[in-house]
Parts: structure tokens; C-alpha cells; sequence
């Protein structure tokens, strides 16, 4: 008899904490806009912008390819100097930043830790890229700490990102030290 009114117990406690969810309207509109329905508008803007943004920036470079290619062509001819054609040429490296690729080591645990579902190297998806975290200048043990208790407001505009204490710490150091060499 006791074990089926502390059962029926037990199950209305968790029908009404079940019914009581998050504590107040604000709760409900934050987890709301992270997670729930707002995510969702969220992360199609965002991948809108990121659309726009990579075909702005394709106008932009073919836009001063066009512009590169037509003004050497006429300078050297004009005024027949060869070092004025090589200038451009040793201009366009710098031009466009130079992307290294993920080390095999580092990619593993990028993806044993499942890291790259929301940062990848050079391209935001949910969370900063690493190269954005690399210009924060964090040392390494300051990245251990930010992954293991994380804080949002160094990373204003972005979703909270949970704390992975579980992810050993020389892991986190060699993924740190990558990241610091972008």
C-alpha cells in the first residue's frame, strides 16, 4: 500500500514540476529565443547573412581582380616600366587572408569532442570561428578555462555555450595552441 502512494507521489511531483518549467516569463522567452522556436528564426538569419555576406565579398574580390588585371595592363605599357607590373602581382597574396588547414591531430579532437558542431576555423556557425578567438589573444590556460566554465559575456551575440568539463585539459592545450597559431 505505502508503495503505491509514495509511487503516485513521486509521479504527480514530477507532473507539476513538469507543468511549472521554467520559473518566470523572462526564463521562458531566454530558453525560447536559444532553443526553442526563436532558434530557429535565429539561425535563418544568420545563415542569411552569411549568404550575403560571402557573395558581397565574391562581388568585392572579383570586383578588384577586374580593377588589378586593367590597371597593370595599361601602366607598363604607357610608361614602359616592368617593376610597376610586378607590384600588383606581389599585392595579391596579401590581399586575400591566407587560410591555413586543421592539422590531423587537432582536427581529431575537434571532432572526438564534437568542437567543430559549433565553431569551425574560419567561418562562424553557431559560436565565434577560431580564428575570432584568436584575436582575443587567450593564453592556453585561459581557453582551458573558458571551456571548462564558460563566459558569455566575452562572446556578446552568440548563444551560450555549454561547459565542457569533461574535455581533459591537454586536449584543451593543444587545441589552444592551434588556435593561437591562426
Amino acid at each position: 500500500m505505502t508503495l503505491k502512494k509514495s509511487a503516485s507521489l513521486a509521479l504527480m511531483a514530477l507532473a507539476v514540476s513538469f507543468f511549472i518549467g521554467c520559473s518566470s516569463k523572462e526564463d521562458r522567452d531566454k530558453y525560447d529565443q536559444w532553443y526553442g522556436s526563436g532558434s530557429k528564426s535565429r539561425e535563418e538569419a544568420a545563415l542569411v547573412k552569411l549568404q550575403s555576406d560571402r557573395k558581397a565579398a565574391a562581388e568585392q574580390a572579383s570586383a578588384a581582380a577586374a580593377e588589378k588585371a586593367a590597371a597593370p595592363a595599361a601602366t607598363p605599357a604607357a610608361t614602359g616600366d616592368t617593376s610597376a607590373a610586378a607590384a600588383p602581382a606581389a599585392d595579391a597574396p596579401a590581399a586575400a587572408p591566407k587560410r591555413k588547414p586543421v592539422p590531423a591531430d587537432v582536427s581529431a579532437l575537434l571532432n572526438k569532442h564534437a568542437c567543430f558542431a559549433c565553431h569551425q576555423a574560419y567561418d562562424k556557425v553557431i559560436g565565434p570561428a577560431y580564428s575570432e578567438v584568436a584575436k582575443k589573444k587567450y593564453t592556453p590556460d585561459q581557453i582551458v578555462e573558458l571551456v571548462h566554465n564558460p563566459k558569455p559575456e566575452h562572446w556578446p551575440g552568440y548563444p551560450p555555450m555549454a561547459p565542457l568539463a569533461h574535455v581533459p585539459k591537454a586536449d584543451i592545450i593543444v587545441i589552444a595552441n592551434w588556435i593561437n597559431s591562426l
